[in-house]
């Protein structure tokens, strides 16, 4: 295998999913900022497309230098703290259904923290921690 590249097992599948549909929204729910065409509503488009474009490139390759300075996003409470963290502000529908996703599925990463899983990241990484 390549450096960087990822080695996904059987049971890394549905969260691998669930980070790449999530990632998805954001960036459907940041086009959906830029159609107001102001600088208050592109800020929050331009981080939800920046956060949801590096989120999926992440899920199929990993440079060294990610996995040394953000090992906190492969266990599952940096993970959910980064999904509730990215809410998707606005007054349309879709701003609110992206919400409920990242909301959902951080708060449920969260108590996935607690229990006696490990995130596929970590066996995967080739860090040795």
């Amino acid at each position: 295998m390549k450096p960087g590249t990822v080695k996904i097992g059987a049971r890394d599948v549905v969260w691998r999913i669930i980070n790449f549909v999530v990632a998805a929204l954001w960036i459907v729910a940041a086009a959906f900022h830029f159609v107001d065409k102001t600088f208050q509503s592109a800020m929050p488009g331009i981080f939800l497309l920046v956060v949801g474009a590096a989120s999926i490139v992440c899920e199929f390759y990993r440079p060294s230098a990610i996995l040394h300075n953000c090992y906190f996003m492969w266990n599952f409470m940096g993970r959910g703290i980064c999904k509730i963290g990215c809410v998707a502000m606005g007054y349309r529908t879709i701003n609110y259904v992206v919400s409920g996703f990242s909301w959902f599925f951080g708060l449920l990463y969260i108590i996935l923290w607690f229990t006696s899983f490990s995130l596929f990241p970590v066996a995967n990484s080739g860090l040795g921690y």
